[in-house]
């Protein structure tokens, strides 16, 4: 199966990011800008999978769209310098047909980027006062674990 996780990544400076996954744990990251292109670009990727495109493939920014035949297949491949994603046709149509609602989430997502850099900076400060505190012995595995556990710091 494939999935369209649409998200906040923590920083600072944080950022809403689109991924494209599947359950072999590939995750191919793609900014707005890079969805908007290979949206804008799917009457050319539908045409790849017609035959009726110019090029075997159609790139976009860093993603590259390739049409291959495995067996009685045609798969739809996505393809970045360090991972690719492959899929068949119709979840490549219906990750079109979410379009308005990739647009809707990264625009609720954008208005947060803001409060969630000063939260994570609030919390940094809060793991750091900690481990930096006569209380915390860093030697100790329970302390440790709970400042990993409880602020994912370090």
């Amino acid at each position: 199966y494939k999935f369209l996780e649409i998200g906040v990544n923590v920083g600072p400076p944080s950022y809403v990011e689109i991924v494209l996954g599947d359950h072999q744990g590939r995750e191919l990251p793609m900014s707005l800008e890079t969805w908007k292109g290979l949206y804008e670009q799917r009457s050319n990727i539908y045409k790849l999978l017609r035959n009726e495109h110019k090029d075997n493939f159609v790139a976009v920014g860093p993603i590259t769209v390739t049409i291959y035949a495995h067996t009685d297949l045609t798969l739809v491949r996505l393809e970045s310098p360090t991972v690719h994603v492959t899929m068949i046709e119709s979840t490549l149509r219906r990750m079109f047909d979410l379009d308005g609602c990739i647009d809707v989430t990264f625009e609720r997502l954008s208005r947060l980027v803001g409060t969630v850099d000063v939260k994570y900076t609030r919390f940094a400060n809060v793991a750091n006062a900690i481990s930096e505190s006569d209380v915390f012995d860093k030697r100790q595995l329970v302390d440790c674990e709970l400042l990993a556990l409880v602020f994912n710091a370090r």
